[in-house]
């Protein structure tokens, strides 16, 4: 292989606490001994890669799963001919203490490297979604739930006390889903307004309502969009005014939903309506 084939792609992920992810392929690359002010967590998916953290040293392949505190030195190279590619997230400290669900403990961890292809598949995964335009929710939701499994998994924790969330508080949440359906939400907002923590807030928002946070606004969506396409508007229009990416994104939902594509409804609605003057058809 060639310097050709070595490739970084960098994505600056905006938000309360602002960070970076990565993802890399390396072939020749020596990592000089450095430090980050962040952890700095990923999974392999291909080749081989050693890395030396602190006084360990261990050789990573597809699977597996790395974990560097802040302020750990380490290096990394080439395990291989072909080198390696990961996916790497640089987590602020606060952001990571939503994983432990205590903003004021900095989360441990007794070794750097772990051999677990399931927990691997979900740091992908969710560096995949961060890399693309799903809603801010979704996104939200989803690095937290990352964080949080791979803490249970790997955090060294002693007991924690289950901090219980006022039901009054869920319904603060809920009926800001309702209120604000068209606007961009984040976790960070939902958990100020649920006074828990976003780890917290999934958790028992999905206990009170059987879904969390995003699902539920999800749905909320695809119900207003039912609602408008029966006052006429244009498919296309809902997308917009429901706040999902485009038309196909709605269709996608909503046929999940009702069993039907916006489409069909629109014409089923209006062909079976008797005796309201005809109306122009919007789809």
């Amino acid at each position: 292989m060639t310097l050709q084939a070595e490739r970084v792609h960098v994505t600056h992920i905006r938000g309360e606490q602002p960070f970076d992810i990565l993802r890399g392929r390396f072939v020749r690359q020596r990592f000089a001994p450095h430090l980050h002010d962040t952890f700095a967590l990923g999974a392999f998916e291909s080749g081989g890669a050693r890395i030396t953290v602190g006084n360990q040293e261990c050789v990573h392949s597809a699977g597996d799963v790395i974990v560097i505190e802040p302020h750990e030195v380490h290096t990394g190279e080439p395990a291989t001919e072909e080198g390696w590619s990961y996916r790497m997230f640089y987590v602020p400290t606060a952001l990571m203490a939503d994983g432990v669900d205590d903003a004021e403990r900095q989360p441990r961890f007794s070794q750097s490297a772990y051999q677990d292809p399931a927990m691997a598949t979900t740091i992908i995964q969710t560096h995949r979604l961060l890399e693309g335009d799903e809603d801010q929710l979704s996104k939200d939701e989803a690095l937290t739930e990352m964080l949080r499994a791979l803490c249970e998994r790997y955090e060294d924790r002693g007991e924690r006390a289950v901090v219980a969330v006022p039901k009054e508080s869920l319904l603060r949440v809920r009926d800001y889903l309702h209120e604000h359906y068209a606007d961009a939400i984040c976790l960070a907002d939902l958990s100020r307004i649920a006074g828990c923590s976003p780890y917290h807030l999934i958790r028992q928002f999905s206990r009170a309502f059987g879904l969390p946070p995003y699902a539920y606004l999800e749905l909320v969506r695809v119900n207003r969009a039912k609602e408008m396409l029966q006052q006429g508007a244009r498919i296309s229009d809902v997308a917009f005014a429901t706040r999902f990416s485009d038309q196909s994104h709605l269709t996608r939902r909503f046929k999940r939903v009702f069993g039907y594509p916006p489409g069909r409804y629109v014409r089923s609605y209006w062909s079976d309506i008797e005796g309201l003057p005809r109306m122009k058809r919007n789809f």
